[in-house]
């Protein structure tokens, strides 16, 4: 009898575990979910939600943190960098300045462009002093790296200026090229805004010259004083007809940027001949 129990509880064991492993089959295929499997998943998520939720806030908060506080550094790190870049500049332009003798030389105007025409950017500026500041017409304008044009208009407080490299001079620049002890006269007669040079031509072929010669005002017809520089030989040869030389000068100032300058009121030499005729 006792052996047939036994045998009895093992077939029930079998089946219960065969009825076990049916349900799980059937809920591992089945895609909707009873409703203690919801009970359970949505007490669960919902758990997981009143923990996550602070969690996820204050790290949220922290990298917010974090994350604005290196984006605000960088932007003040660019901010930092351009404004040492500027006054580098600033800095090495004004050291020029100082070292500039001719704005003591020709009693000097100093001012500033006030304005720029795009589409007559390397043909004339404004600057901000006129006639009552004592600016006439012709008057030579230049910065600390050289000269850059002559004032052609006049008003009260401003004034017009037309470059050396404009398209619509009426007369040309007169020159002198120093080539060793020797001056080589020349007018100039365009500027190349492709190569950003002036172009001397009808040079004598007799006349030597060369690479790095030091170009810089006649004095003669313009009414410019004489002397003032304006840039280096880079190139010569011939003309295309091959009559004459043609020169080439790299300006020693930037003329696509200009900030402050100087008008030239008058040279040593005009003032010493006032003085004297008084």
């Amino acid at each position: 009898m006792q052996k047939f129990f036994k045998n009895n509880k093992l077939i029930v064991v079998l089946c219960a575990i065969i009825v076990f492993i049916a349900l799980i089959g059937l809920s591992l295929r089945s895609q909707t979910q009873s409703p203690p499997e919801q009970y359970v998943g949505d007490s669960v998520s919902f758990g997981q939600r009143v923990v996550s939720y602070p969690v996820n806030f204050v790290t949220g908060a922290i990298n917010n943190l974090f994350s604005s506080n290196k984006a605000t550094d960088n932007k003040k790190i660019k901010q930092l960098e351009a404004k040492n870049e500027k006054l580098e500049a600033e800095n090495k332009s004004l050291k020029k300045e100082l070292d500039m003798t001719d704005a003591s030389k020709y009693d000097a105007i100093s001012g500033a462009v006030i304005a720029r025409n795009p589409d007559q950017w390397m043909n004339t500026v404004i600057i901000d002093k006129g006639k009552k500041n004592g600016v006439r017409d012709n008057m030579a304008v230049m910065t600390a790296d050289g000269l850059i044009g002559r004032v052609t208009k006049v008003n009260q407080f401003s004034s017009q200026v037309d470059l050396l490299s404009t398209n619509t001079r009426t007369g040309k620049l007169s020159v002198n090229i120093e080539h060793d002890s020797n001056n080589v006269f020349g007018l100039i007669d365009r500027y190349d805004n492709k190569n950003q040079e002036l172009i001397i031509s009808n040079i004598n072929n007799k006349d030597k010259l060369s690479k790095g010669d030091k170009v810089v005002t006649s004095g003669l017809a313009d009414q410019l004083p004489s002397d003032l520089y304006i840039g280096e030989v880079t190139k010569v040869e011939n003309d295309e007809y091959g009559l004459a030389k043609e020169v080439r000068v790299k300006t020693g100032a930037n003329l696509s940027d200009i900030n402050h300058v100087y008008v030239a009121k008058s040279d040593a030499n005009s003032s010493a001949e006032g003085s004297r005729d008084n």
